[in-house]
């Protein structure tokens, strides 16, 4: 360029202008000042505004970095030299200097950060017109690797948040957000910090009401949340908190608290313990306002998803106790409105839905804490929302089940019941692992959750009114015979527990006439015979049979005598449980025949333990009738005989033996010694007579086609073992 072109600038003036020493080019930005305040005076402001022309796009924007310096402190002097009215000149001014921020020449960075600096404190308010472009160069300089230049950053930017609280009304906040809403996933540490300083400023201004911009930036707040650096953690929770404050006594609309459930959602499941403490907090606070309650209940799956994850062994999570507390409670609510109003419009079926498909992955894969909720929470939708959920049953069925069999350690076992004390005290400590009461205390509420819900299944929906339970009932007991078939380790563990607790919760009768008719066409006669001996424990034994006992025991209905037939046809797989439930039912004649077919059964030591179990058992409270019985010689001759032959079936030197050998020397008259065959024989014809002049169902029992059906189960029994003895030649031969 010619001397000419830099008119009204004189050629010794732009030499100064362009010097490396910075006094002299401070002495030429001083001379540009006091002629612009003389074209000022003269109102000549097409000089000015050529000098500010030659400034920006000869010396600031020129290749030669002696020439931007010079022109960043020019520029700044033309400025302040314009005072209000350098607004006139504000696209030559600040747009140039922006340029500027990017430069390789960290002096020159920093000289436009003085002289963007210099024109802010002129322009004032005209300076917000180029917010966006300032804020965005801001947040690069401040994480600048040369400190003269950071700290140059920082002054504007300090003076920049004083031109936006001063003209907060002229402040555009809509405009802002999307540059906000991009530069807030920036990593850097520097660039975060200033960040979150500008959305503190912005929240604590009331008229900027950035509540309403929330959704569109507090994921990324949540990704500063998690920055490494204790004060930008301390920082961001700090506004979180605030933010917290204001939407607490603000009017929001509700899609924004969809959203923000969204994220919060999403936040739940972060590694990082604030990020998840702070997500779960806001969930927390959002359902504890009754204006969130309509909007949150249809991302009920997702509240879950969030939730159910924080359980652990170790980790006592109040938060998280209290959004499912307070979620299971919504639930009830909206369950209890549609009842009154015949409509569920907040939980759809898509929503329930949803529910399921979490509540299922927890179960196969969360922790056993977890699995405890997410199985209450299938308990709690059955009971609420029955009619709904009828649908996701075979969804379900599976999953349950699974739970009932899934073992409590990581060896793959069973550890229900402790070890032998003679085997673990020969283990030296370091292998004697010690039983976690907390996994196994966990496992026995999966498994009566998972109880408690096939009952409520098995009563849900009926669509025969004379029968108690639906067809699911019957499933549920086939595909739990499977289970027991097939692991057995489940079986010997929890199996009697199990049905026990299927007793307290549904009608044991129930339970033990489908049992039977399950059992009664098994092909596996020894997993039968197991099967019988398990169920007659328990009947002989729990609490919770008493009823059935005592119906079995009196025999005084059709229905009863039905049953025992019911029973009667499994039990033949067990022999010894057999006669236990001809003793309970008072069938002593045929109890006797029973042990005296006894005769033509192998007698092995498991037999013989079983006797040595049914004595015991005779000796208990349950069987103080039979006992007293006894006493009547004349008219319980069987039942003496039957007691005579078990005695004479046990070794001679074990303690049941010289236990009912006892007992039976106790009887009046031991056995029949004193007792004349005629007598005998009255009081059968008595007994005959009354039998026909009342309506006993007992005479409707066919007793010879029951023993006939006990002597055919005992040969399949016989057939069977000799198939599993049986020697098979391997196909490669000799």
């Amino acid at each position: 360029m010619s001397d000419r072109d830099y008119l009204p600038l004189s050629t010794t003036l732009v030499k100064t202008l362009t010097d490396k020493l910075y006094e002299k080019r401070k002495t030429a930005a001083l001379e540009i000042e006091k002629m612009v305040r003389e074209f000022m005076t003269a109102q000549n402001y097409e000089q000015i505004e050529r000098i500010c022309r030659i400034l920006s796009e000869y010396f600031v924007l020129s290749q030669n970095g002696n020439f931007r310096r010079g022109g960043l402190i020019g520029i700044a002097a033309l400025a302040i030299a314009c005072g209000k009215e350098a607004q006139r000149f504000k696209t030559y001014l600040v747009p140039p200097v922006l340029q500027c921020f990017l430069d390789n020449d960290p002096k020159v960075r920093y000289y436009a950060c003085e002289s963007l600096y210099n024109i802010a404190k002129v322009l004032r308010t005209v300076t917000l017109s180029y917010f966006n472009e300032i804020f965005d160069s801001l947040s690069k300089l401040v994480c600048d690797l040369e400190p003269t230049v950071k700290s140059g950053a920082e002054l504007c930017d300090r003076l920049l948040k004083d031109i936006v609280i001063e003209t907060c009304s002229q402040f555009e906040v809509i405009a802002f957000i999307p540059l906000l809403r991009e530069r807030i996933y920036v990593r850097n540490a520097f660039t975060r910090q200033f960040i979150v300083s500008w959305v503190s400023l912005l929240t604590s201004v009331p008229e900027f009401d950035m509540v309403q911009y929330l959704p569109e930036i507090m994921d990324g707040l949540f990704h500063i949340l998690g920055d490494p650096n204790p004060e930008i953690r301390k920082s961001c929770e700090i506004l979180f908190s605030e933010f917290l404050t204001i939407l607490k006594s603000s009017q929001v609309q509700p899609d924004m608290f969809e959203d923000m459930t969204r994220i919060l959602i999403q936040n739940c499941q972060s590694s990082d313990e604030l990020i998840q403490y702070t997500a779960l907090h806001w969930l927390r606070e959002f359902l504890n306002m009754p204006k969130c309650h309509q909007v949150l209940l249809p991302h009920s799956a997702g509240l879950l998803s969030a939730v159910l994850p924080c359980f652990s062994y170790d980790d006592d999570n109040q938060t998280a106790k209290e959004i499912n507390s307070v979620l299971r409670q919504l639930i009830k609510n909206e369950s209890s409105k549609r009842n009154e109003n015949n409509a569920a419009q907040n939980l759809p079926d898509l929503t329930i839905t949803k529910m399921v498909e979490v509540l299922k992955t927890q179960i196969q894969s969360g922790a056993s804490p977890s699995r405890i909720i997410a199985l209450g929470w299938v308990h709690h939708l059955f009971e609420c929302l029955q009619d709904q959920m009828v649908a996701h049953i075979d969804v379900l069925f599976p999953t349950l089940f699974r739970v009932l069999s899934d073992p409590t350690d990581e060896t793959g076992s069973y550890p229900i019941k402790p070890p032998a004390p003679l085997i673990t005290a020969n283990l030296p400590l370091s292998l004697r692992k010690k039983p976690n009461k907390q996994q196994h205390q966990h496992t026995t509420e999966a498994v009566l959750l998972v109880l408690q819900v096939f009952a409520l299944i098995s009563t849900s929906n009926r669509t025969n009114t004379d029968r108690n339970y639906n067809d699911y009932f019957t499933k549920f007991i086939i595909v739990l015979m499977d289970l027991f078939r097939t692991d057995r380790g489940l079986l010997e563990a929890r199996g009697s527990f199990i049905i026990r607790q299927l007793c307290m919760l549904l009608s044991p009768e129930d339970i033990y006439k489908t049992l039977s008719e399950t059992l009664a066409n098994e092909p596996d006669t020894n997993f039968a015979a197991i099967m019988v001996k398990i169920l007659s424990s328990i009947l002989l034994t729990s609490t919770e049979l008493h009823d059935l006992r005592v119906k079995l025991k009196n025999l005084q209905t059709t229905e009863s005598a039905g049953l025992f037939v019911c029973l009667y046809k499994t039990w033949c797989h067990n022999p010894i449980a057999l006669v236990a439930l001809c003793f309970l039912s008072q069938n002593y004649d045929h109890a006797c025949k029973l042990v005296q077919l006894f005769a033509d059964i192998e007698v092995t030591v498991d037999f013989l333990i079983e006797i040595d179990k049914l004595v015991q058992l005779l000796e208990s409270p349950i069987f103080t009738y039979l006992r007293l019985a006894l006493l009547d010689v004349e008219n319980n001759q069987t039942l003496i005989r039957a007691l005579c032959g078990l005695l004479m079936l046990l070794p001679g030197k074990t303690d049941a033996f010289h236990v009912l050998r006892r007992r039976l020397e106790c009887v009046p008259n031991f056995i029949d010694k004193f007792t004349s065959v005629d007598k005998r024989v009255a009081n059968l014809s008595m007994n005959a007579k009354v039998n026909e002049t009342t309506n006993d169902p007992r005479k409707n029992i066919n007793f010879d086609e029951l023993q006939q059906y006990y002597l055919a189960i005992q040969n399949k029994h016989v057939d069977s073992k000799k198939q599993r003895y049986r020697y098979t030649p391997t196909s490669d031969g000799l």
